[in-house]
């Protein structure tokens, strides 16, 4: 199945999600934009995370979980009064719990196997690791025995990176992220 016949069943079977998701935007008015999502509803993120994931990988596993990596960010959001940010605290776990029923439900509908949804379902709980991770040793107990799947969710984060309009390309954050993915990508050796 391509990344477009997946999107398509998603919306057929899904729309409510799409519509909340079209529904829900990265910043608290329309007078200021995220700095790290100027594309600002969360399913135009969405549709260009599933681009870059089309672009980079024929991996089912991946594709579903570029497509299913933030539909809980409706059910997280909260508007920090502090600054008057959005933030979506915790989104990786809701759309993870979110997404098994649907990963179920692909399973069913001969799209996924087990094992694919089941690598979708975790892609989809570990894809902010990197963001909240700072100690190259624990990534690296957690990698040591799964290459593969660390491999696969470097696809993703790169994906969910790329996926978006952005001004952190400029600041740095992101060339952190990915300078410890490449230096545990030595340390795994893959």
């Amino acid at each position: 199945m391509t990344m477009s016949e997946m999107i398509i069943w998603f919306t057929q079977h899904y729309s409510h999600m799409k519509v909340e998701m079209q529904q829900c935007f990265h910043s608290s008015s329309v007078d200021e934009s995220n700095p790290y999502h100027i594309e600002d509803d969360c399913w135009s993120h969405t549709m260009m995370v599933c681009k870059m994931a089309e672009i980079n990988t024929d991996d089912k596993a991946i594709m579903a979980a570029a497509l299913l990596h933030d539909i809980g960010k409706p059910l997280s959001l909260r508007v920090n009064p502090k600054n008057n940010h959005v933030q979506f605290f915790g989104h990786e776990e809701e759309s993870a719990k979110m997404a098994k029923p649907i990963l179920a439900k692909m399973v069913e509908g001969g799209i996924l196997d087990a094992v694919e949804a089941k690598e979708a379902l975790e892609l989809v709980a570990l894809h902010g690791f990197f963001y909240s991770c700072h100690n190259i040793d624990e990534a690296y107990r957690m990698f040591a025995e799964r290459r593969d799947f660390f491999l696969k969710l470097s696809i993703l984060v790169e994906c969910d990176h790329l996926g978006r309009f952005c001004l952190d390309h400029i600041d740095g954050k992101f060339a952190s992220i990915k300078e410890m993915m490449q230096t545990l990508s030595q340390r795994l050796n893959v």
